[in-house]
């Protein structure tokens, strides 16, 4: 995408205002923006990629089809699920469903009438050596099991345990390589995330603890990957591990409840 459309044609804020976001977060602000009337499908469903890095389509589940497809579903609502090992509530079966999302971290989980209809997953792979020619992205579509509910959106606090977590870091001895407050470019996000602008109706409250959310998360993740280059005592490295394990869990668990808290209006 070379460029975005302006705010008065597409309801998004211009390119510069792009925030980093798991797939699955960009496409269900957008596609819950569309279900508002806030946007047309087709401007919906390219403004839900972002801007990755060299991305380029691959197969799977065409995001236009699927978000108008989402209007003939009775009472249609997306549910934005970034589950780990030992945490998956909101997803829903089946297993292959359960185990796509936990290796992508991410799902969008669709309920029509109060009852479970599917589950979209991204799939994206990084093409050339650590990805240097590209990101090539597919969405799985799996449908739920008969009988299934709907996840239930619980906001409890995440937001306000979030920004506790971070300010104890941060005035905490340790020293940790994380700088919120910085963006991260492009070629720098996972293949499974994407730099998108936000639908108009999203307040700047809200797209603040979302960045700041979204870049801990990405921070602290790549810290418990790699590790730290220093050397530290046995003592201290388990507790950077816990302190980064608490703003990973912390952080993702903000994104979902300030997704949510935005497609239901209760927080613009």
């Amino acid at each position: 995408m070379s460029s975005l459309p302006e705010p008065d044609d597409t309801g998004a804020h211009p390119g510069p205002d792009a925030i980093a976001l798991p797939r699955a977060a960009a496409l269900v602000l957008w596609s819950a923006a569309y279900l508002r009337g806030d946007i047309g499908p087709d401007d919906a469903a390219v403004l839900a990629q972002g801007s990755g890095h060299r991305q380029v389509g691959g197969g799977g589940e065409d995001l236009f089809d699927w978000m108008t497809a989402l209007r003939r579903l009775p009472l249609a609502q997306v549910h934005l699920v970034l589950p780990a090992p030992g945490r998956i509530t909101g997803l829903v079966g089946p297993p292959e469903a359960v185990a796509s999302a936990l290796e992508s971290e991410q799902a969008v989980v669709v309920s029509a009438a109060g009852m479970a209809e599917h589950t979209l997953v991204p799939i994206a792979e990084a093409l050339g050596p650590d990805g240097t020619r590209g990101t090539l992205v597919s969405w799985r579509r799996i449908a739920a099991r008969g009988g299934a509910p709907a996840p239930v959106r619980a906001f409890g606090g995440a937001r306000e345990t979030f920004l506790r977590a971070l300010q104890q870091a941060a005035s905490g001895t340790l020293e940790l390589d994380l700088v919120p407050e910085e963006a991260i470019p492009l070629q720098a996000l996972p293949a499974t995330w994407t730099s998108v602008p936000l639908p108009r109706h999203v307040g700047a409250p809200a797209e603040h603890l979302l960045t700041l959310a979204a870049r801990t998360l990405l921070l602290a993740d790549q810290e418990l990957w790699t590790g730290s280059e220093h050397t530290h005592a046995l003592s201290e490295d388990t507790e950077r591990r816990e302190v980064l394990h608490t703003l990973r869990d912390e952080a993702r668990e903000a994104i979902m409840e300030t997704v949510g808290l935005i497609i239901s209006d209760e927080l613009g």
